[in-house]
């Protein structure tokens, strides 16, 4: 499956990437989750990073 990028989201915890999944899943969105740190702290909360796509069918431009 293709897809085209659309937007990074970040996000503090598992139950805010959760929320992520589920809001993207509803709008039709593929997403890509990557963990920046074992553990947020004060300074940097983003310990996930979020990608969004949207599905291209083959062939189509």
């Amino acid at each position: 499956m293709k897809k085209r990028y659309v937007k990074s989201v970040n996000a503090s915890g598992v139950k805010e990437v959760y929320e992520r999944i589920r809001e993207a899943d509803s709008l039709g969105l593929v997403v890509e989750v990557f963990q920046l740190a074992e553990k947020g702290d004060f300074w940097n909360p983003r310990m996930f990073k979020i990608d969004l796509f949207t599905p291209v069918k083959e062939g189509a431009e």
